[in-house]
């Protein structure tokens, strides 16, 4: 798959082409609607965790799963059903997902048990694939400056919702149950299926049919169940333990003969040739940090915000205060997607992906600094908002640009999978740190997390770099 390098602001309209519509501000708002659905789903239970673990009898290790589940089918089915609208049509395939996503939903708030509930949020992970349908669908029926607006309103809407969430999800628990997180979803879920059907065209033909890849579905599917049960379990089951290096390994070896599985398919779900070039690889490097660093706070910010003032270092605040105090910092995502097309005008795609990482790399160091301080936590949290809103625009981008159209659902697809295993990599992580500083000197641990956060941001910032010099060079 060659990489291009017309950035898509830079794609002037064709107004003979039947497929570009004449109502991009609705197109745009339609599918941003889809992809917030989706990410408000992925941390929407977290302050729920241990209210669902008490009312379903769960131990902490079950209720961790709520979340890992959805991380994982997810990971597993982004680029699949990505892959299935290149060949069905992205628009058909969006609405069939978000369909699926609000049944799953509705089957989540009727949960009698821990185990329903965990198969509802397996269905549910089928919605990551939203984002790279929703990306390929803007790049079909958008053209000019409305489609780099697109590409920065839509994965605006990723960081948005999951720090919204927070918010969101401690107001209705405590004023009403976890079960209300469940029925709302639905409703915003089927108000954006409503949207998608009423505004966004069909766009342009599907791709010329073909087999269905079962081998390399299979393969994907077993080698990142392993990999990130490893890392996202690892903790619980400990590092070195038979179930931790069994998984991996076998995660790995799978993932290993996709690979040569796929070089020789003529229609593979996973078009693993992408990786030689070395864009598209740095910008998957890139993407693993913009995954990584803000689940870091997602998992720790609402642990030591809502530890007792009386320990010395935790903040005192409600379920629902903790979630207000992580508000600011979700708008900045948003508004940080909104003004990544102006600094890619400015500086060029490469640069501004530097300037996502470096941005979120002060707000950890910041975090890192000053994690006692609740005023100084509020203002770091936010600053990261900013850079991860622009870092979350700028990957999308820097993948769409590097792929042909008929291909965009399953490059971005695949990209989905890159940030989600960034993502499921920030739990483990912050429970070992915080394990390891016990309760001698716990809040070393959330300093050491978020300095983590920072030398992770600090790696995108090389890599961005590297990837605006390649770019500089093939220019």
């Amino acid at each position: 798959m060659p990489p291009t390098s017309t950035p898509v602001d830079e794609v002037a309209p064709d107004r003979t082409d039947p497929t570009i519509t004449r109502h991009p501000a609705r197109v745009t708002f339609a599918l941003s609607m889809a992809v917030l659905a989706f990410s408000l789903m992925q941390t929407l239970v977290v302050p729920a965790l241990p209210t669902l673990g008490r009312e379903l009898g769960a131990t902490a290790q079950g209720t961790g799963w709520i979340l890992t589940a959805f991380l994982l089918a997810g990971a597993v089915l982004a680029p699949v059903v990505g892959n299935l609208g290149d060949r069905f049509g992205h628009r058909r395939v969006l609405l069939a997902t978000i369909l699926v996503f609000a049944a799953a939903t509705l089957a989540a708030a009727a949960a009698p048990s821990l185990g329903v509930l965990l198969a509802a949020r397996v269905v549910q992970g089928v919605s990551t694939a939203t984002f790279p349908l929703a990306l390929a669908l803007a790049r079909q029926v958008l053209a000019g400056p409305r489609l780099a607006a697109a590409f920065g309103w839509i994965p605006g809407m990723i960081g948005l919702g999951a720090g919204a969430a927070l918010v969101v999800g401690g107001v209705v628990v405590d004023a009403l149950s976890w079960r209300w997180l469940f029925v709302l979803g639905a409703v915003l879920i089927l108000g954006s299926a409503v949207l998608v059907a009423a505004w966004v065209p069909r766009g342009g033909a599907p791709a010329v049919q073909r087999r269905t890849d079962w081998p390399g579905i299979a393969l994907l599917a077993g080698g990142l169940v392993g990999v990130l049960l490893a890392v996202s379990q690892g903790g619980t089951w400990g590092w070195t333990s038979a179930r931790t290096l069994g998984a991996g390994v076998a995660g790995l070896v799978l993932l290993a003969l996709l690979v040569l599985v796929e070089l020789r398919s003529p229609a593979p779900v996973v078009d693993v040739r992408t990786f030689r070039h070395g864009p598209i690889v740095l910008v998957s490097l890139l993407t693993v940090a913009v995954g990584f660093v803000p689940y870091v706070c997602y998992v720790a910010l609402p642990l030591l915000m809502q530890a007792p003032a009386a320990t010395g270092y935790g903040h005192g605040m409600s379920v629902t205060v903790s979630g207000l105090a992580m508000l600011p910092s979700a708008v900045l995502v948003f508004l940080g997607g909104r003004t990544t097309p102006v600094l890619v005008r400015r500086v060029g795609a490469g640069r501004t992906g530097a300037v996502a990482a470096a941005v979120m790399a002060l707000g950890a160091a910041g975090l890192a600094l000053w994690p006692a301080t609740p005023w100084a936590v509020v203002v770091a949290f936010s600053v990261l908002g900013l850079g991860n809103g622009i870092g979350y625009a700028i990957c999308a981008q820097l993948v769409v640009m590097s792929s042909p159209a008929t291909e965009t659902g399953a490059a971005t697809g695949l990209n989905s999978v890159v940030r989600t295993v960034g993502s499921a990599a920030a739990a483990p992580v912050v429970t070992a740190l915080l394990a390891a500083a016990g309760s001698a000197e716990p809040v070393g641990g959330y300093a050491a997390a978020f300095w983590v956060a920072t030398a992770v941001s600090v790696v995108g910032v090389a890599v961005a770099l590297v990837l605006a010099a390649r770019t500089r060079r093939a220019g």
